[in-house]
């Protein structure tokens, strides 16, 4: 292409008609438009006499004009112009040493294939022994230095080796790498995220003035980056921020738990001309407690992942419900209610109620006899980390009870007053030790009455404030995992002005968050990084480059190498490092005028040719209706004609000359030979199957249950796993309810996996690694409840641990939870036989499923969705079409009859779930519900099953 300053021409020589143009002028306005032929009845009188041609001595201005301009628009549009400003096309050298220039940081990671492709295309257009260098733009410890060299096949390697990484690019630090190495490379590309951060431009430039430049810009499309959060005790908005604000653009944002289940999703929608949109949710606060992060659904990056810390998390307080009060404006449960709604949800109800709801924190108001199972209860869930604050009042000064954390005297301490000795007690400074160290102490507020502490040697530990005359005001200690508060007022201001002071807020938000072992002090200690997110936004083990991090630093620090966004443990419990916090993502709309621009840097161009071609037909067909017109062979138009005629015209050429996009949807992917191939970017439409398109194994597979197993390379695996899975629900039909139709091999990439509750995955020796597509499938059928059995078929001597190398790169991406052995006891063992054991063709091989407790506990009703294992189970259930064993296993009949069993307690566990689990509670339940006879013997299981299972 031709450069004709911010215009590229792709034919140029077209131009050179535009000469020709006073020469049409010249001929236009020497033509006058056809005479008009007007017939009147005075004419006759004329007859035979010859008549004499007159013409007028130029044409009208406005008819050459219209016809001059059309003329120049047909030229220019036939010269094929390209709106680019700052665009250069010349070629490159393809000689000499290569610089590859790769932006590896958050941003870039929703198109780092085509990064990484477009940087590997690059090092074919040079000479076979040109050397290549390396710069990457995101901050290392152990960085490509610049200046070493390395061949096209090492570069190649070194390319489709790297990964985006969490932390944003410093484009600043990378060119003083470059400047540093003394590099003076012949060319230079530039695989580019096209964000303007850290001086894209200003790089840009000092690139171009090295050597010639070209850059392969690929900048996120959609949602950039989660720029922030807010919360309420019901409802979080989410921000999200995008590099671009033409156009309206809807995007959603899925609220997850740690293990990646989804909770709830909301929309949010990018108007015209905005660049920040907001995902609102409503979420009831007992799952909104359960949220850990929210993630830009379909936009992979860390950047579009934001992790919620404990710090942010409303939280969950129930109340004891005292009974109703005649003026429950000033009973002291309004002063706490009040108190807490800032920053908490509240629950109100019996302590039977709100113990089984697992709140933050209970707060009981001046109760000073509990009932002994009440009790009992209170003391579990504290024991078991629950934060327990208590009000004392008149009934706990009479009477108190052992859920205190200091031991009271039996009466209160009035201060003031006609019969006391001593006046109201201001608050003395709080103890450096304390959780209140830091707030401010109100000087107007006065305690008028308390409860006091037996002395004891410890008291001083236990006290969190004193008033000034050193007596306790707010006690504390720990009763197992849990604490036991209790202020030492009452929650109204019957005994002190406390509670109409901003302070009191302040102590019970701090209290709840120190009665659950978490810090408040925003300022001191520190936080070691616990789980680290990816630059694809996935959550994994902290590496040994991540260091602990000061509180203080939190607000303030960005993401590195050394502190990756992820959640860091500390004295508050989590606080959350995010690499979207506060970015404000934008294109890189200027490129140095030297530069080459591919991908979307081009893209953002815009081609005037059809424009230009449609205003010269438009202006020729205004030329040919004036023409028509002024010869009279168009019916004359009234004044209310001509007028719409007019405004039709104008309407039809102003629409002519709007532009037609403000980019083109493409990209460039560069071929061997150095030229570039345009390839499409624009959205495409999949459309959804009607009724009437799945497919007869579809149908089949939805109308009759039936298992799945995973077809591959191996012909002759596949046919063992399809005759193991056979067998199996052969013995399902004779011993249980359940009968299997025949199962099918599936495709991960194209078959309906949500159609089998159990697919079985026998891996074949040397296995490559799932496509990508594949493992997203898996992911979404574990986590909408499928099974999925995956057997190495190793075997191994007993007491070895299943091998799991080979699955580390066969299944990479699966979203796999925690593993730990089959308990003992476990369900899974007496879901229909009673088992020790879980064998195939080998015996004594350990069965690995999902960790049950904790954070990343099964979800759903807790059931194991993977099961890993090399016992080669489907050796052993293996039959032919007459019911013969096909392969032998090493215990012999026994042990094949054990594998069998395992077989069928593996579906039934699959299929109902933990209900195996509940029928050891069989007597109580039937005891609640008024069926139980005291006379009667407990109902009891029997401890063996007979042949083939319950009859």
């Amino acid at each position: 292409m031709t450069v004709l300053g911010p215009f590229l021409f792709g034919a140029p020589l077209a131009l050179f008609a535009l000469l020709s143009l006073p020469v049409i002028w010249w001929v236009l306005r020497a033509t006058p438009p056809a005479p008009r032929d007007v017939e009147l009845p005075s004419l006759r009188l004329l007859e035979g006499v010859e008549p004499k041609e007159e013409t007028p001595a130029r044409t009208p201005w406005w008819v050459w004009l219209i016809r001059t301009l059309a003329a120049a628009a047909a030229i220019i549009g036939l010269s094929q112009p390209v709106y680019a400003p700052g665009a250069r096309n010349e070629a490159p050298d393809a000689g000499g040493a290569l610089l590859v220039v790769v932006d590896n940081g958050w941003p870039s990671a929703p198109r780092w294939s085509e990064l990484v492709d477009a940087a590997t295309a690059t090092l074919d257009t040079g000479g076979r022994d040109a050397a290549t260098h390396l710069l990457l733009t995101a901050p290392q410890t152990l960085n490509t230095n610049p200046a070493m060299r390395l061949s096209r096949a090492d570069m190649a390697k070194r390319l489709s080796s790297l990964r985006p990484q969490s932390w944003s690019t410093d484009r600043t630090e990378a060119l003083e790498r470059l400047k540093d190495s003394g590099l003076k490379p012949a060319r230079i590309f530039w695989a580019s995220d096209g964000i303007e951060s850290e001086g894209g431009r200003a790089f840009a430039a000092a690139l171009s003035a090295i050597a010639p430049l070209a850059v392969y810009a690929a900048p996120p499309a959609g949602p950039a980056a989660i720029t922030g959060i807010s919360s309420q005790t019901d409802s979080v908005s989410v921000t999200l921020r995008r590099a671009q604000p033409r156009g309206e653009e809807r995007g959603f944002v899925s609220a997850l738990t740690l293990d990646g289940s989804a909770l709830a999703t909301a929309e949010a929608v990018f108007n015209d001309g905005e660049r920040e949109a907001v995902a609102s949710f409503a979420i009831p606060a007992a799952a909104l407690s359960r949220i850990a992060r929210f993630t830009a659904t379909g936009r992979q990056g860390a950047g579009t992942v934001w992790l919620w810390d404990s710090s942010n998390r409303s939280r969950r307080v129930g109340l004891v419900d005292a009974g109703s009060v005649a003026q429950p404006l000033l009973s002291d449960m309004h002063y706490v209610r009040k108190a807490l709604e800032p920053f908490a949800s509240i629950n109100e109800g019996n302590i039977e109620a709100l113990v089984s709801t697992s709140p933050d924190a209970i707060i009981l108001t001046d109760i000073g006899q509990i009932l002994p199972e009440d009790a009992k209860r209170l003391t579990e869930w504290v024991e078991e980390g629950g934060a327990l604050i208590r009000f004392a009042g008149p009934h706990l000064a009479a009477q108190g009870d052992d859920l205190l954390p200091v031991a009271l005297r039996r009466s209160s301490r009035a201060l003031g007053g006609a019969l006391a000795w001593d006046e109201p007690q201001a608050m003395a400074p709080f103890p450096s030790n304390s959780p209140f160290d830091g707030l401010a102490i109100p000087p107007d507020v006065r305690i008028k009455q308390q409860v006091l502490a037996k002395p004891a040697p410890d008291l001083a530990r236990k006290t969190w404030a004193r008033l000034a005359d050193g007596s306790p005001l707010v006690t504390a200690d720990s009763r197992g995992s849990g604490t036991l508060i209790l202020f030492h007022i009452t929650a109204g201001p019957d005994w002190s002005d406390l509670p109409y002071s901003g302070t009191f807020e302040q102590m019970l938000r701090r209290s709840i968050a120190a009665g659950r072992g978490e810090s408040v002090s925003d300022t001191e200690g520190a936080y070691s990084p616990q789980l680290v997110l990816d630059g694809y936004g996935r959550l994994a083990a902290a590496g040994a480059n991540a260091a602990p991090l000061k509180a203080a630093d939190f607000g303030t620090i960005k993401p590195s190498e050394a502190h990756p966004p992820g959640l860091y443990q500390g004295p508050s419990g989590t606080r959350a490092l995010n690499a979207g916090a506060g970015a404000r993502p934008s294109l890189i709309e200027a490129w140095p005028l030297a530069a080459r621009l591919l991908g979307d840097a081009e893209a953002r161009s815009l081609r005037l040719a059809g424009p230009l071609l449609t205003l010269a037909v438009i202006l020729l067909t205004l030329d040919l209706f004036i023409a028509l017109l002024v010869a009279g062979h168009l019916p004359r138009l009234g004044r209310r004609t001509k007028g719409a005629a007019a405004l039709l015209l104008v309407c039809a050429l102003g629409f002519s000359l709007a532009p037609q996009a403000d980019a083109q949807s493409y990209r460039y992917q560069q071929m061997p030979d150095g030229s570039y191939r345009r390839v499409s970017t624009a959205p495409q439409v999949v459309p959804i199957a009607g009724p009437g398109r799945a497919t007869q194994k579809e149908i089949d597979a939805a109308l009759t249950m039936r298992f799945g197993y995973v077809e591959t390379d191996n012909g002759a695996l596949n046919e063992r796993t399809r005759a193991g899975l056979s067998g199996l629900s052969s013995v399902l039909s004779l011993r249980t309810s359940v009968e299997p139709a025949e199962p099918d091999a599936l495709n991960l990439e194209t078959d309906a996996l949500e159609l089998y509750p159990l697919v079985y995955f026998s891996i074949p020796e040397g296995a490559p690694p799932l496509s990508a597509t594949a493992i997203a499938k898996l992911n979404v059928y574990l986590r909408s409840g499928g099974a999925l059995v995956i057997d190495t078929r190793a075997g191994g001597t007993v007491g070895t641990d299943t091998d799991v190398a080979p699955l580390e790169t066969l299944l990479e991406g699966l979203d796999a939870p925690p593993l730990q052995p089959v308990p003992t006891n476990h369900v899974l063992a007496r879901s229909f036989y009673l088992l020790d054991d879980f064998p195939g063709r080998f015996a004594n091989r350990r069965l690995w499923i999902e960790k049950t407790g904790g954070p990343n506990a099964p979800r759903g009703d807790g059931v194991s969705r993977l099961f890993i294992g090399d016992a080669d189970w489907a050796s052993a259930w293996a039959v032919d079409s007459r019911g013969r064993d096909l392969y032998s296993v090493d215990g012999g009949p026994t042990q094949r009859e054990m594998a069998r069993r395992f077989g069928v307690n593996l579906v039934m566990y699959v299929l109902t779930g933990n209900y195996k689990d509940d029928q050891v509670h069989l007597p109580a339940l039937l005891e609640r519900l008024g069926n139980g006879d005291e006379d009667e013997a407990d109902p009891r299981l029997p401890e063996r099953l007979p042949e083939g299972g319950p009859q």
